[in-house]
């Protein structure tokens, strides 16, 4: 069985202070590596909706702490050139000594719709941009590429990284899991439950062997956020707001096997759009906002509390242990976690920083010495 590993996100980065004492913490902890999300905002009727850029925390980071991997989760082909993203990603591969993830995307609307940055063609700016990349980082010099949305004709880019630069994809649908098997390196979807995630592994799986790839080679991911309590009004309070989370996905609900067709009404009724329409890469915050999720309630009320509770990381020191072995079993081997504790005081014995404590002592050593 391969190493188990975890990571954590660190989310909520509204001022340098507040992101280097988080670093800082992290970095005293059993963490295998540290991700950074790439946003410009947050979605509509969130509490987080300022992000300072990872590009340039990376660097920061790269001083305060040693031995741990970073890496971006995720960013996407629109907002940055490839020959650029590829020299950022050298950057940090030199900064860390060869110890950066490049987390991967489609790309989501609330970074792009209001900004007037187009989304189209995703899934074909994804390969163009991994592989001219893949081109600059191995190559350096004379780099020649014709593509459909990118191009380069005898261009430069060194210094080369010191070491490979392994490339994560943030897949869960069909085509993009297919590209995850074929070029990637490694997988990290989001709030996937574990049923699902065999089912989608399973994709890469298939894809990966179609082109002779070694599967030894390749990090089979999740991502999960995480909130932990002992006090259960409080986790049923989470689990609640879980399905108002879902609901806006009926895409997930679909693979749930919890679709009814009179939801898809009550959709076009809430938000004026069709159930398959509603998706990350077209809805952004100011639609969000605009939508009368009351009229999706009979939705929430049908979705079982059990669904949430074991798809998420939701519960108790022990539940959250529970759920990892079942991903475990599922073939995950790098999980990174991003806690939606509360960093105040007000929330006590289970702050943010209650939390990361509780899952680098209490509970990652117990996967990494094979107890569980």
């Amino acid at each position: 069985m391969s190493e188990i590993k975890f990571g954590h996100q660190l989310y909520y980065l509204h001022s340098y202070d507040f992101f280097r004492k988080k670093v800082i913490a992290a970095s005293k902890e059993n963490w295998d590596s540290l991700w950074l999300p790439d946003h410009l905002s947050g979605m509509g009727g969130t509490l987080v909706d300022d992000y300072l850029s990872p590009w340039s925390l990376f660097g920061a980071m790269a001083e305060l702490v040693k031995g741990k991997s970073f890496g971006t989760a995720v960013t996407d082909p629109h907002r940055i050139h490839p020959a650029v993203l590829a020299q950022l990603c050298t950057s940090i591969n030199h900064l860390t000594e060869g110890n950066f993830i490049l987390g991967f995307g489609a790309g989501e609307a609330m970074n792009l719709k209001a900004y007037g940055i187009p989304s189209g063609h995703a899934l074909s700016k994804m390969r163009e941009a991994i592989n001219m990349m893949k081109s600059f980082w191995d190559e350096g010099r004379n780099v020649s590429f014709k593509g459909q949305h990118y191009n380069a004709e005898n261009a430069v880019l060194l210094p080369k990284p010191v070491s490979k630069i392994p490339l994560w994809i943030g897949a869960n649908s069909p085509k993009t899991l297919k590209l995850t098997g074929e070029i990637a390196d490694g997988w990290m979807p989001v709030g996937i439950d574990s049923k699902s995630y065999i089912a989608k592994k399973q994709q890469i799986v298939k894809a990966m062997n179609e082109k002779g790839r070694d599967l030894d080679k390749f990090s089979f991911g999740v991502f999960q956020f995480t909130f932990i309590n002992d006090d259960t009004n409080k986790i049923n309070q989470r689990i609640q707001g879980s399905k108002f989370e879902l609901i806006t996905s009926p895409r997930r609900i679909k693979e749930l096997g919890y679709w009814k067709d009179e939801y898809e009404q009550l959709y076009i009724d809430a938000t004026g759009y069709k159930s398959e329409e509603l998706n990350i890469l077209k809805i952004d915050r100011d639609d969000v906002l605009k939508f009368d999720l009351r009229k999706l309630e009979p939705i929430v009320r049908d979705i079982p509390d059990d669904l949430i509770r074991d798809g998420t990381m939701i519960g108790t020191k022990e539940d959250i242990i529970k759920r990892i072995r079942t991903y475990v079993e599922a073939g995950a081997n790098h999980f990174i976690f991003s806690s939606t504790n509360g960093a105040s005081s007000k929330n006590a014995p289970f702050t943010y920083w209650d939390a990361s404590r509780i899952i680098s002592e209490e509970i990652i050593p117990l996967f990494k010495n094979s107890n569980v």
